[in-house]
């Protein structure tokens, strides 16, 4: 496992949030994405989706809000405006 930290920002890419996860770890732990654990042991993936995807108002995206949670020995951090933040911890979980 490296110990890089991995910011990406989906504004525009339209991705979706469990999706952009399981990428951003995989490319922070230099795991490939196969390999990972199933991402619904840690967070239920389709409300991560549903929570970040939702649109509000005149179609535009919710743009305050974050969750963090623990996946594949990192921090991940998924912001409502799309970004996601991974930093390894060097934990398991």
């Amino acid at each position: 496992m490296t110990d890089q930290l991995t910011s990406r920002d989906d504004t525009g890419e339209g991705r979706q949030p469990s999706r952009l996860v399981i990428e951003s770890v995989a490319e922070a732990t230099a795991t490939d994405p196969i390999r990972l654990p199933p991402l619904h042991d840690v967070v239920d993936p389709e409300a991560l989706d549903r929570l970040f995807t939702r649109e509000i108002g005149s179609g535009t995206r919710a743009t305050d809000g974050h969750v963090t949670f623990r996946y594949h020995g990192c921090d991940v951090t998924i912001h409502a405006s799309g970004g996601t933040t991974v930093e390894p911890t060097g934990g398991d979980t």
